[in-house]
């Protein structure tokens, strides 16, 4: 399902290098072929103190009314390649989860609504705007719990590459030989198709 709905989106994309240069992107967030939302993903800083702030804005009606509403907002601090610092709230029909990650002595502690957790040092959040993370743990920002499994990564005819994920999260990443997310296909909660469109 999402390899067909993914194969259906436009744009071509340029042949696969290392990932060297990811950058502030927006997407248009469709549900089924309609608009429900936007994704933004916001960088300032360099390599050595990079701020990454990701907007996530969804809204679902029916008949004229609000069914569903999510804001996802997420917030990492990154120095030398590292991840020091992520909060991340997420709020879905007024139900709010807050998790955090802080940098410690050799790992990254989380704290999450299972509770505290150590991770790996190395770990990074699943928030997508850097494609050179899919080599490291994924860290789920909803819990701040680590994913399990390994993201495939594989060509896409014509040039690029994608990250497919299949557990936790079900999802088919794609990137562009600069290191830019340009698409994305996952499911929404009740198994929708949900597209990513990038407009900017």
């Amino acid at each position: 399902m999402l390899r067909r709905a993914f194969l259906a989106l436009p744009g071509a994309l340029l042949p696969a290098t290392a990932f060297a240069a990811p950058g502030p992107v927006r997407f248009r967030v469709l549900r089924e072929g309609r608009e429900i939302g936007t994704h933004q993903v916001r960088l300032s800083g360099n390599a050595a103190k990079l701020s990454v702030q990701t907007e996530i804005a969804l809204q679902v009606k029916l008949a004229g009314f609000t069914v569903f509403r999510l804001r996802h907002d997420i917030a990492e601090d990154w120095a030398n390649d590292r991840l020091q610092r992520l909060t991340s709230r997420h709020d879905r029909n007024g139900t709010v989860t807050e998790a955090r990650v802080m940098a410690a002595a050799g790992a990254l502690v989380a704290q999450g609504p299972e509770g505290e957790a150590r991770l790996p040092a190395n770990a990074a959040p699943l928030t997508w705007w850097n494609g050179a993370n899919f080599a490291r743990p994924l860290i789920r920002p909803l819990n701040c719990a680590l994913i399990p499994g390994i993201a495939a990564r594989s060509a896409v005819p014509g040039g690029g590459v994608q990250f497919t994920l299949n557990g936790v999260v079900e999802a088919v990443a794609r990137y562009d030989a600069e290191g830019r997310w340009v698409a994305l296909a996952t499911k929404g909660e009740d198994g929708s198709a949900v597209i990513y469109e990038l407009i900017g």
